[in-house]
This record gives structure tokens, C-alpha cells and sequence, in this order.
């Protein structure tokens, strides 16, 4: 795969909150990819979105609201809503501003593929049922927060984990807003009344995963028509793992049908 020569992401700004990093195809061809991180996760994503950007995607890695350099309260509404404020920003405006050489640039707008890993797949999941978006891809995708709280990561421990080593990274008006989380119709694929296209959705999980087990993938897949494919070996999956070969083979494959 041909490897392209910027090293250094545009930065930019969606929905006049929603900071992002962006790599630009040699060609652009319309098809566009948003990436939803895991939390906690580096705030940078630049091998991924060379990848991507070399596959001949536009691509986009964002910090959700309240998180890192985005403006906002952290889960004031559902991580849902910055990737439809994203989408509809790019379909309305066709362009991007590149906050450093302060000059816009044009962008081909035709389909959306989505990538999460972990907290961000309900991201992209609940966005499945927007006719802009043609594929979905989740990897170790939290599915039900009720059953996450039986896993090695139940809310509770896992918020003082962020506060204590990642402060100032995730800002919340209120402690309380982490326990919209817990609820059926907030940030939860399995309960959620958002339409959800599972033929839209390829989901990849390690059955070996402790952080967020696999055991929500069969019954939502069964319930969606969503694709998934349960690796035996491998832990926890995060977006890095789209560049892998074994992985990057089974993506583009659903990707292009």
C-alpha cells in the first residue's frame, strides 16, 4: 500500500465544539471515515488514519465534547450526537478549516464509513440508521453497560480510574453524569430505540476479552442481522488494530460489499 508523504494530521473543528484530526487522501472519492476512540485513548490516531487515508478515505478522528482539546461537559448528551453533528457539518459545508494555515479546504461528500473500539462503538452503532453512513465497523464494542458492570471494568472503578489518571482529560458538569451510562436509552445498543441497520455492522471481538466481554455480541447480532466474527485469541480490540493484516482483510472485504 502506498504510504503518503504528510506526516502531520489538519487540524480542525466540527460543530464549533468537536476537535479532530484529519488525513486526506491523494484522490479524494467521496468516501469519508470517522473514528470513535475507546476511553480512556491517546488523543492522537495518526498511523490509523494514514492507513485509512492511503485506503483512499478521508479520514477523521475526533475527541468527543468535554473530552481532551474538544469544547464542552463530557456526556452532558450522548457521544452519539458528535458524530451526526460531524456528518451533518461535512454534508452541509463540503469543506474543512485548517485551524493552523487558517484556509478552508473542499471535501467530497458521497458515504460514511464508521470504525469504533470499545466506549466508541455504541458511537457508531447508534449512527448505523443514518442513510449517509454505509458501513459500520466495531471492534470490542461495549453493547449493554448493565452487563459491562459484571466484567473486570464496572463504572464505578473504571470513572475513578479516569479521574485519578486522566484529569482534565474527561470533564463532566456533574459525577452523576457518569451514571447515564447505566441507562437503557442513552449510550446503549442493546436497549436503545435509535434505529440500528445491522446489515450495516461488522462487529470484531476476542473471546479471551476481560475489559469488555463478548457475551452481548451473539444475542445483539442475532437480534440486528449484524455480521461478527469472535476472534478465539486477542484481549481487548482497539482501533490500531484496523492497520493489522488478519483484521484489515476482513474489514475492507465488508467494506466493499
Amino acid at each position: 500500500m502506498k504510504k503518503r508523504g504528510r506526516t502531520h494530521p489538519i487540524r480542525t473543528v466540527f460543530a464549533r465544539d468537536i476537535i479532530a484530526d484529519v488525513f486526506l487522501p491523494d484522490r479524494q472519492t467521496g468516501k469519508i471515515a470517522i473514528l470513535a476512540g475507546g476511553l480512556p485513548s491517546s488523543p492522537s490516531k495518526n498511523d490509523v488514519l494514514q492507513f485509512l487515508s492511503a485506503s483512499g478515505y478521508v479520514a477523521i478522528f475526533f475527541r468527543y465534547r468535554g473530552s481532551w482539546e474538544s469544547r464542552g461537559n463530557f456526556l452532558k448528551q450522548s457521544p452519539t450526537r458528535d458524530i451526526k453533528d460531524i456528518i451533518d457539518d461535512l454534508e452541509g459545508k463540503k469543506k474543512i478549516h485548517d485551524i493552523l494555515l487558517q484556509t478552508d479546504i473542499s471535501i467530497r461528500v458521497s458515504a460514511f464509513s464508521l470504525f469504533g473500539s470499545s466506549f466508541g462503538g455504541p458511537a457508531v452503532i447508534l449512527n448505523s440508521g443514518n442513510p449517509l453512513v454505509k458501513k459500520v465497523i466495531a471492534l470490542s464494542p461495549v453493547l449493554d453497560w448493565q452487563e459491562l458492570e459484571k466484567s473486570d471494568e464496572p463504572l464505578a472503578p473504571y470513572v475513578r480510574f479516569l479521574e485519578a489518571g486522566y484529569p482534565g482529560a474527561y470533564r463532566v458538569k456533574s459525577p452523576r453524569d457518569w451514571k447515564k451510562l447505566l441507562r437503557s436509552d442513552f449510550y446503549n445498543p442493546m436497549t436503545s430505540d435509535d434505529p440500528i441497520i445491522g446489515k450495516k455492522i461488522l462487529i470484531l471481538h476476542a473471546l479471551d476479552d476481560t475489559n469488555v466481554p463478548f457475551d452481548a455480541v451473539i444475542p445483539f447480532a442475532h437480534t440486528t442481522k449484524a455480521t461478527y466474527y469472535l476472534k478465539p485469541h486477542g484481549g481487548h480490540f482497539g482501533l490500531r488494530h484496523i492497520t493489522h493484516q488478519f483484521f484489515w482483510k476482513k474489514i475492507k472485504k465488508f467494506l466493499d460489499t
